[in-house]
C-alpha cells in the first residue's frame, strides 16, 4: 500500500480486469484531475495486485495504490463496491480503465461540493467519437439543486463525478453484483432518491470517454430479459419501497425508450428474434409497465404500437418498420400520446425530445465554450 502524507479528499476508483486496458492513461489523467487532492485507487478484478503494478509506470507505481476484489462478476459491479468498503476518503469518483478525466476535472467538482454542499456533483461526459451525450436532459438554463424527476436524471446512469461517501452510506447506495449489464443502475437511483444535494459541472473539464473499448459487457447481445434486469431488480433493494411513484416512472420510462427498444432492434438486426424471442419480451415489457402507475400514458402511439406488435410475434420487416417509426420525431406518431391530457407531461415525448434538443445545442456549445463554472 503506497503511504499518503495526508488523508485525500477524493479517492479517484479505476477498477481494471484485463491487461489489455490502457491503464497508463487513466491513471496519468486522474493524476492531473486533482494534483495534491486526491489518491488514485486500482482495483484488480480476475488479476493480481502484481499484474496491474506491471500495467503502470515506475512513476505511477509510486503514487499509486492497487488493491484486490473477489474474483466474480463480469462487470465493475465487485470492485467498485470493494472500493466503497475500503475507502476512507470523503468523496469517491469512479473512472473505467479505457476512459480519461480532463486535467483539473476532480478540482472542480471538489470546488462545486464544498461550496454547495452537494451529495453528487454530475459531470460533463464528452466523447472521442462524434457521440452527443444530451444526458441528463435538465430543465433549461439548471445546472444546481436538480430534482431528480424534474431534470430527469434517470437518464444519466453512470456513476462518474463526485459523490460524497456520507450520502453513499446513508442512502445504502451500492452496485448489483448480479445483473450482466447495467449494474450502476442501483447505485445511482439510490442515490438520486436519497441525495440531499445534487449539482451539474456543466462543460469542460470532464469526463472523455473514448471509443477504443472493445470488451464492454454493455455491448454483448444479452435475453431481454437480462438486458433490463438491472432496472427490475431495483425491487429488491430496501431503499427502494419509499421511492415516489413519479421517481419510478420517470426512470422506467428512460428504460423502456433508452434500453429496450434499441434491444429488439438489436435483436432483429443480429438475427436472433424468434417467436420465442418475441413472447419474452412482451412480458418483460409487461413487467416494464408494472414499475408505476401511468407507464404507457407517457409513451409515443409508435412506442405503444412496437408493443402491440410484439404479442402474435411480428414479422422482422413489420417490427423494424414500427421501430423506425417510433425515432422519427418530427412526426405525430412519435410525439404524441394516446391520451390527449398526457401529451404535455414532463416525461411525455414532446417535452423530452424538446428538451433532449436544447441539450444537444448546450453540449455542442459547452466543446466550443470550455468550462464556465
Amino acid at each position: 500500500m503506497v503511504e499518503h502524507p495526508q488523508q485525500p479528499l477524493v479517492d479517484i476508483v479505476i477498477p481494471v480486469h484485463s491487461t489489455s486496458r490502457p491503464l497508463q492513461r487513466a491513471v496519468s489523467s486522474a493524476l492531473r484531475a486533482a494534483p495534491g487532492q486526491c489518491r488514485v485507487t486500482a482495483v484488480a478484478h480476475h488479476l493480481t495486485a502484481e499484474q496491474v503494478h506491471s500495467m503502470l509506470s515506475v512513476e505511477q507505481r509510486a503514487v499509486v495504490d492497487v488493491i484486490e476484489s473477489e474474483d466474480r462478476g463480469s462487470t465493475a459491479a465487485v470492485p467498485r463496491n470493494e472500493a466503497l468498503r475500503r475507502t476512507s476518503a470523503r468523496y469517491i469518483s469512479f473512472l473505467d480503465s479505457d476512459d480519461t478525466l480532463d486535467p483539473g476535472a476532480v478540482t472542480r467538482w471538489l470546488g462545486i461540493a464544498e461550496r454547495r454542499g452537494s451529495d453528487l456533483v454530475m459531470p460533463f461526459q464528452h466523447h472521442e467519437n462524434p457521440r452527443v451525450d444530451i444526458t441528463p436532459i435538465v430543465r433549461p438554463l439548471r445546472r444546481s439543486d436538480l430534482d431528480p424527476v424534474k431534470d430527469r436524471l434517470g437518464y444519466r446512469s453512470t456513476a462518474f463525478g463526485l459523490i460524497r461517501m456520507s450520502a453513499v452510506r446513508r442512502t445504502g447506495a451500492r452496485f448489483d453484483e448480479s445483473a450482466r449489464t447495467g449494474e450502476d443502475q442501483s447505485f445511482v437511483m439510490a442515490l438520486y432518491a436519497g441525495a440531499h444535494r445534487i449539482d451539474l459541472a456543466p462543460g469542460l473539464p470532464g469526463v472523455l470517454m473514448h471509443a477504443d473499448g472493445t470488451d464492454r459487457v454493455s455491448r454483448q447481445l444479452l435475453p431481454i430479459r437480462e438486458t433490463v434486469a438491472a432496472a427490475l431488480d431495483l425491487g429488491r433493494e430496501p431503499w427502494f419501497a419509499g421511492v415516489p411513484d413519479e421517481l419510478k416512472r420517470s426512470y422506467i420510462l428512460k428504460y423502456i425508450r433508452v434500453n429496450f427498444f434499441p434491444a429488439l432492434e438489436h435483436a432483429v438486426r443480429s438475427g436472433t428474434w424468434d417467436a420465442n424471442y418475441a413472447r419474452s419480451a412482451n412480458a418483460v415489457f409487461g413487467e416494464l409497465t408494472q414499475y408505476a402507475p401511468h407507464v404507457t400514458d407517457q409513451l409515443s402511439r409508435a412506442d405503444l404500437r412496437v408493443a402491440r406488435l410484439l404479442s402474435p410475434g411480428a414479422g422482422e420487416r413489420e417490427l423494424l418498420a414500427a421501430l423506425a417509426e417510433r425515432r422519427r420525431y418530427t412526426t405525430p406518431g412519435a410525439l404524441l400520446t394516446e391520451r390527449w391530457t398526457r401529451v404535455l407531461g414532463r416525461q411525455a415525448p414532446l417535452r423530452v425530445i424538446a428538451a433532449s434538443a436544447v441539450q444537444m445545442l448546450r453540449y455542442r456549445w459547452a466543446l466550443a465554450a470550455g468550462s464556465r463554472n
